[in-house]
């Protein structure tokens, strides 16, 4: 592995931590709703642009090719 190519897993590592922080808030938002009798704030669509948000779909995965 290059130093490139682990500079391209780093980048995509710290882009699903990102999205992990944002989801877990999403979440306990929505728990924080729940107790309250309130409407949750957050639905799936909200989840899944996360995906795009932060670039961390199957497309965006650092691909090696024995550079």
């Amino acid at each position: 592995m290059t130093t490139q190519d682990e500079h391209e897993l780093a980048y995509f590592k710290m882009q699903m931590l990102q999205a992990e922080i944002e989801m877990n808030a999403m979440i306990a938002e929505n728990k924080n709703c729940e107790l309250k009798g309130q409407p949750m704030k957050f639905a799936e669509n909200h989840f899944m642009n996360l995906i795009d948000r932060h670039r961390i779909h199957h497309n965006a995965f650092p691909s090696y090719t024995g550079r």
